[in-house]
């Protein structure tokens, strides 16, 4: 089942941006128009370039997809894997063709919440068992599925009931989640594991590495699988993350805004993350995506989408390519369902930084 998609540019408005540096207490203002580069832009991905994180401060935003939410990147960085709607089916975009296919139609679900690849290019997929209504099937039920990568096999259920995400290492089979009282009251309130995925789908060696007496989910790991960075939902959504080595656990966000880390540059010096430093009010989850300085200082902040400023809109899951050049975020608008605050997808993008030629 294909679907081909058009490539459409986003308005002059949104592109290019310069990126800014600016105090943890600054949430106004943050974004300006870049001065232009006589049309000429030097994408590093067509150049077989990696791009080291805050390097490259101007970039383009154009929309891929006029569906779907939660885009993660293949690991050869030529395709996005996401799903179409909360509980939907699996879908791939092929950047090349801008052609996706749905990789989950021909076979019997429960639908799904996200999709991530695995190095050697299998689908770890997160979902119910079985559904039995939107809240409870993600907030309690929420577990693993397995799928290879040429589609031989229908997702297999392989348990591990966790709450929300899962961070997925780039370099190896290693896993993170987080169990939490949501799941079973042994693991109150939260603990973070670390575990691997068998090439034939199976979770083993699952160990909890930190207890955190407040609610928590697993994000991404630090390049060499040296750490991982975590949300910390109470009081407030901020970014954290622990060294595996030592077990020391660093604030990275220091914020009063509303902050959630959601992919870290193959560099390990900054990650992404949706914020709403730039509202008045921060907390109110008028969110935008952000890159954010992984020095523990929460001051190297800056603003790459704008997308909260149009009323009942927000930018959220960011995914950083495999080379650190690209971005795929996905355009969130208000559910008619509002018990959750990450809205309805209504679209993928693509954020590429750019050089510009002297």
């Amino acid at each position: 089942m294909f679907r081909k998609i058009t490539l459409v540019f986003v308005c002059a408005v949104m592109l290019p941006f310069a990126a800014k540096n600016l105090s943890a207490q600054d949430f106004v203002d943050l974004c300006g128009q870049a001065d232009k580069c006589d049309g000429q832009k030097v994408f590093p991905p067509s150049q077989g370039r990696s791009c080291p994180s805050g390097d490259f401060q101007k970039f383009t935003i154009r929309q891929v997809s006029d569906f779907g939410e939660r885009p993660v990147w293949s690991p050869d960085g030529k395709k996005i894997a996401f799903v179409e709607k909360e509980f939907g089916n699996v879908w791939e975009l092929d950047l090349d063709s801008g052609r996706a296919r749905c990789l989950t139609c021909n076979f019997k679900n429960q639908g799904f919440l996200r999709v991530h690849y695995m190095k050697d290019g299998d689908f770890l997929l997160l979902g119910p068992q079985r559904y039995q209504d939107a809240f409870s099937s993600r907030v309690f039920h929420t577990g693993f599925l397995w799928m290879p990568a040429d589609l031989s096999k229908a997702p297999q259920w392989i348990g591990e009931e966790h709450y929300e995400g899962v961070a997925v290492s780039r370099e190896s089979r290693k896993i993170a989640y987080t169990k939490t009282w949501l799941d079973t009251a042994l693991h109150y309130p939260s603990a973070l594991y670390v575990a691997e995925l068998t090439r034939d789908g199976k979770i083993v060696n699952s160990k909890a590495v930190y207890r955190s007496p407040q609610l928590i989910e697993a994000q991404d790991f630090l390049p060499g699988d040296r750490g991982i960075v975590f949300t910390r939902y109470t009081p407030t959504y901020e970014a954290f993350g622990i060294d595996l080595a030592t077990k020391q656990v660093t604030n990275y966000s220091l914020s009063p805004a509303s902050e959630e880390p959601e992919g870290i540059f193959p560099d390990g010096v900054w990650t992404l993350m949706e914020s709403d430093r730039h509202a008045r009010k921060p907390g109110d989850m008028d969110l935008d995506i952000y890159m954010l300085k992984l020095d523990g200082i929460g001051k190297n902040v800056r603003r790459l989408t704008n997308f909260s400023d149009t009323p009942g809109q927000k930018a959220s899951n960011p995914a950083v390519s495999p080379e650190g050049c690209r971005v795929a975020f996905m355009k969130s608008v208000k559910a008619d369902d509002t018990r959750f605050i990450t809205g309805k997808g209504a679209g993928l993008y693509l954020l590429e930084f750019y050089d510009c030629k002297q």
